[in-house]
């Protein structure tokens, strides 16, 4: 796998509330995320990096419990609901961080597929052979507008209230996970992102455009200075991971 990430605060923002992961070296399980803080003060901020490291922590404590698939799901799930019980008892226990949250999208990379786990509105792509596809679906009040015929999907981009999230990680007991599984091609580009960059960059026209060899620094740092050159006035935060269609976990882990 190659990976490559950017994140900046916008254009007036004070700070950056997004975070994210990506591997270093060759790490297996080899995961992938990115988070969008809420909150007032530094709440946001903290909420997003909480969550983000207390899932690597939890797949670094186990990784060697995770031979097959179904342990890695397993911990997918776990990983995700003992981070939200630790941001939410930070929430409920210190008045300064009172209210915060964080969307997280989360992708694990399981040999010739990845499993995806979502909550909020950052989202995850599938980008192959030019043709952008979303795996996610965003939590938000302008999604819920949509579904139900009120807007279109234009508008929903410029709606006045497509910031209102309806589900984030950290603000009640009872986490729903979406969840999802794809199947890898050699050459996916596999692409996290926060909506600092969905509202300003239009991804099915890049993906058409994209040069053959572009490395994902390449890709993450130029759809970053995209959305900033729009006017990006929100925290743009973008993860993406090519798969070379060569990485294995283990020679006798059967699914």
């Amino acid at each position: 796998m190659e990976y490559g990430a950017f994140s900046h605060k916008g254009l007036q923002r004070k700070s950056n509330e997004d975070y994210y992961y990506i591997p270093e070296n060759e790490d297996k399980p080899a995961i992938m995320m990115v988070a969008d803080g809420m909150g007032g003060h530094n709440a946001g901020e903290r909420a997003s990096r909480l969550a983000v490291e207390y899932v690597v922590a939890y797949f670094e404590k186990n990784k060697d419990n995770l031979k097959y698939t179904e342990e890695l799901i397993q911990a997918i799930q776990d990983s995700i609901e003992q981070a939200n019980e630790h941001v939410l008892d930070l929430s409920r226990t210190e008045e300064r961080f009172s209210g915060m949250g964080t969307t997280l999208t989360l992708v694990v990379f399981d040999e010739d597929r990845f499993h995806v786990a979502h909550i909020g509105d950052s989202r995850c792509y599938l980008i192959r052979n030019g043709i952008v596809r979303q795996i996610t679906r965003d939590h938000s009040l302008v999604q819920e507008l949509l579904d139900h015929g009120s807007i279109t999907k234009h508008e929903m981009n410029i709606h006045p209230k497509r910031n209102v999230i309806t589900r984030a990680l950290g603000t009640e007991d009872k986490l729903r996970i979406d969840c999802f599984e794809e199947i890898l091609q050699s050459g996916d580009i596999i692409l996290l992102c926060t909506d600092g960059l969905i509202n300003y960059v239009d991804l099915e026209k890049v993906a058409a455009d994209l040069p053959q060899n572009i490395s994902m620094v390449q890709l993450a740092e130029m759809l970053g200075k995209e959305a900033l050159a729009a006017g990006g006035s929100d925290d743009i935060t973008i993860t993406a991971a090519r798969y070379t269609g060569m990485e294995k976990r283990g020679e006798n882990h059967a699914r």
